[in-house]
């Protein structure tokens, strides 16, 4: 009797990611791209005189602020004895065990041992693995890859001119500006949607309604372009007015997306930039730096059946309008690569595959990966933005980005 294949799911073979895009663990290749950049590990008022555990790229870590402002972010096995240091106490100079009261710095010098005959005539020689930690508009950075490779902080131009008086900082930190902080699957699976921009006339429009601006509506036009930092995509809309939309996203290698959004950016450069967070290989945190006027809402966030939240849904109303949280993770906690079909729409998400791969090969064969700098005189431009322009305008006079300058 002839078999014939007519697509049933039975005797088929099971799928399997690939880990240069997934892994994030010390000591993996991708984990060791990753551990060569900054990261936001939470918000400023995250790090208090209590203790909190926070985990960051399948690390698990204690972080405090010390009584005179300093985060410290430490390894919470106390390397005396062994017990955690998430039930410290904080002080002025460091977290102090609760076992036998070891005292360790920010930068895990161990500062004192009372148990020791002088306080500890050898406790200079002692030293909690720990990370360095830097504040920034709000959120904490930390680096966890190798001292010797540790790059300068990058610093945002389009944050450069913030003026405290007359506009606030906003810090958002649920899952793709509308769902809970933290996702349950492989931060790249939520990553690379943002060079996804065919989703957005789908999902964000034609399935769940208007989630969004509703000039998004509009189909437009796409022109995908590689860039030594990461890839864009550059979107025209010709609106009714006679008017160009010239929406430029980015992605810059390895976890940082720029999606201006019409009712959250004024004309021109973007006002905000998001990061996503590996936590572990199935659990992801996002975060969202934007800047805005003071008093004007922090409009753009995505609205669902009408006026409602992503938090006032049903579970038949997520069904009904599902959103970027419920098609990222409903590709489960680490998706199967190998059973994709990818096609011609994919292609800006193929373009940020290919790239962070490279990375990858980059940093395995002893290389320094894109975007880092050595030199304090750098700072990281963001130009992708919005532009609202005349029909006749000729649209390769906009900038869309640039790259590391002096």
């Amino acid at each position: 009797m002839e078999v014939v294949d007519d697509g049933r799911a039975y005797g088929r073979e099971a799928g399997t990611s690939d880990h240069e895009l997934t892994d994030v663990a010390a000591g993996t290749p991708a984990g060791e791209l990753l551990r060569r950049y900054w990261h936001p590990i939470g918000r400023s008022d995250e790090a208090t005189s209590r203790p909190s555990e926070v985990r960051v790229l399948g690390e698990d870590l204690v972080l405090y602020r010390d009584l005179s402002g300093k985060p410290g972010l430490l390894e919470p096995r106390c390397c005396h004895r062994g017990t955690t240091l998430y039930f410290g106490q904080v002080e002025d100079a460091g977290i102090r065990c609760s076992y036998h009261g070891w005292l360790f710095g920010a930068d895990g010098q161990c500062l004192d041992q009372p148990c020791e005959p002088d306080r500890g005539r050898n406790r200079e020689s002692y030293r909690q693995p720990w990370y360095p930690v830097i504040e920034y508009h709000g959120l904490l950075f930390t680096y966890m890859g190798p001292p010797d490779k540790q790059p300068v902080f990058p610093v945002y131009d389009i944050f450069d001119d913030f003026d405290d008086e007359t506009e606030d900082m906003v810090i958002i930190d649920h899952f793709a500006f509308g769902g809970p902080n933290t996702a349950p699957c492989n931060w790249f699976q939520t990553h690379e949607n943002a060079m996804d921009p065919y989703h957005v006339f789908i999902l964000h429009n034609a399935i769940s309604g208007p989630q969004f601006d509703p000039k998004l509506e509009i189909w437009p036009s796409i022109d995908f372009q590689r860039h030594e930092w990461g890839v864009t995509a550059t979107q025209d809309r010709q609106l009714p007015d006679g008017t160009t939309l010239h929406r430029v996203t980015e992605i810059r290698v390895p976890n940082i997306r720029v999606i201006p959004t019409p009712t959250l950016s004024v004309l021109g450069r973007t006002n905000n930039i998001s990061w996503a967070l590996p936590i572990d290989e199935t659990h992801t945190r996002v975060f969202a730096m934007l800047r805005k006027p003071k008093g004007r809402p922090a409009q753009g966030l995505p609205v669902y059946a009408g006026d409602k939240s992503w938090f006032d849904l049903t579970d038949e109303e997520h069904q009904r309008y599902p959103g970027d949280y419920e098609t990222q993770v409903g590709q489960g906690p680490l998706t199967l690569h190998s059973t994709e079909r990818l096609s011609s729409s994919d292609r800006g998400v193929s373009m940020v595959r290919r790239q962070f791969k490279e990375q990858v090969r980059v940093v395995a064969e002893g290389g320094d990966p894109v975007g880092v700098s050595f030199d304090e005189a750098t700072v990281d431009s963001i130009i992708a933005g919005n532009y609202f322009i005349d029909s006749d305008t000729d649209l390769s006079t906009i900038p869309i980005a640039e790259t590391l300058t002096t």
